[in-house]
């Protein structure tokens, strides 16, 4: 008797998993990269905490670019570069 009668076990292709490993590199760079050119006083907590938390998968990055940063005050103006 075959235990796996009446079961089916898919594989995703591979196609569908190279595109969840882009988009999940992509997010991530995103993340690192903000995280690398935003000030320290426009994170919510410490930056080496978030670069560690962006390395989970979608939760980190996503966790971030939603909560991680905080939200610019709209009546204050934009730092000028020299």
């Amino acid at each position: 008797m075959n235990h796996d009668e009446g079961t089916e076990h898919h594989k995703p292709p591979s196609a569908v998993l190279g595109f969840l490993t882009g988009v999940q590199l992509t997010l991530a760079a995103v993340a690192w990269t903000d995280l690398a050119m935003r000030p320290a006083i426009e994170i919510r907590g410490t930056k080496k905490a978030w670069a560690l938390i962006i390395a989970i998968n979608f939760i980190g990055p996503i966790a971030y670019l939603t909560y991680g940063r905080r939200p610019l005050d709209p009546g204050a103006r934009p730092a000028e570069r020299v």
